[in-house]
């Protein structure tokens, strides 16, 4: 603290006048800084706030497109299905009708075919076959001698 001069009855007021006055300046230095403090930390927290708002509203509107694509995908998904279903039914259907076709007098004479073309390849396989090219040239007689 500042020393005062001491003069009759007290200190010398000038001085203590002079040193208020300084002493009110710098409190309201203080609370200048103080206001500047303050009204930063509240367009801080502005700023903060509009940034969580708009955070929130962008991921409002993702939400809202996941779940245009995701109700897309489902669409797709029961398209599929359906033409699975489909897809079974004829094979299921064509199935059937060639079952009643092909009954069993068709399998018996399917397999009774294949026994006698078997039969067959095993006669060729045991028969003496003279191909063209194992045959021996006819001897000729010259045209000369007629």
């Amino acid at each position: 603290m500042d020393q005062f001069t001491i003069v009759k009855r007290g200190y010398n007021p000038e001085e203590v006048d002079g040193y208020i006055e300084t002493l009110e300046q710098v409190i309201t230095s203080y609370k200048d800084k103080d206001n500047a403090i303050k009204n930063a930390i509240i367009s801080a927290q502005l700023a903060a706030d509009n940034i969580v708002k708009n955070a929130k509203l962008q991921a409002n509107e993702y939400k809202s497109q996941i779940a245009v694509e995701l109700e897309k995908v489902r669409r797709e998904i029961n398209i599929q299905h359906d033409r699975i279903q489909a897809f079974q039914n004829l094979y299921n259907d064509l199935v059937q009708k060639h079952l009643k076709e092909f009954d069993a007098n068709e399998i018996s004479r399917l397999t009774s075919t294949l026994d006698d073309v078997d039969k067959l390849v095993l006669h060729l396989m045991d028969a003496d076959i003279v191909l063209p090219e194992d045959r021996p040239e006819p001897e000729h007689e010259d045209e000369s001698d007629e």
